[in-house]
């Protein structure tokens, strides 16, 4: 989709945002991001990142790669996953979104914690599918 509008000269810029369709697509991307964590297998959330993955979380050092992700996925016991977009944007085949997650860190029925988290995603659309290639998760407030 393009938007026009006159930049401060008044000359005519044309933007390319995302269609409908892409953000209905990272949202249901989202969705099953979630449902993943929480799936049998600790490892089947890592297909959601790109093969030059990078995530940043507190506490922890970056981890860069689709392969780091893969030894880092055993570590990582969630559930009861909820992933809420705020706000998205871009253009082509690249997006950011901004939000908030809420899951249990731990099996569940676990006496667990919960975590809340704010996230950006940067997600890239490859062979017709939408992944993450940057993830920034920061303490709620």
């Amino acid at each position: 989709m393009r938007a026009g509008h006159n930049d401060a000269s008044g000359s005519s810029v044309h933007r390319v945002t995302l269609s409908s369709s892409d953000v209905a697509a990272i949202r249901g991307a989202e969705k099953a991001l979630a449902d993943a964590f929480e799936a049998s297998d600790p490892t089947a959330w890592v297909d959601y990142y790109t093969e030059d993955a990078i995530f940043v979380g507190p506490g922890i050092p970056a981890i860069e790669g689709r392969d780091a992700l893969l030894d880092a996925a055993p570590a990582v016991v969630i559930s009861s996953m909820e992933i809420v977009a705020d706000s998205t944007l871009g253009a082509g085949d690249f997006a950011a979104t901004q939000g908030h997650a809420n899951w249990v860190s731990g099996p569940k029925g676990s006496d667990a914690p919960q975590v809340r988290r704010r996230f950006l995603m940067v997600w890239r659309r490859a062979d017709g599918r939408w992944r993450i290639a940057r993830e920034l998760l920061n303490e709620a407030v």
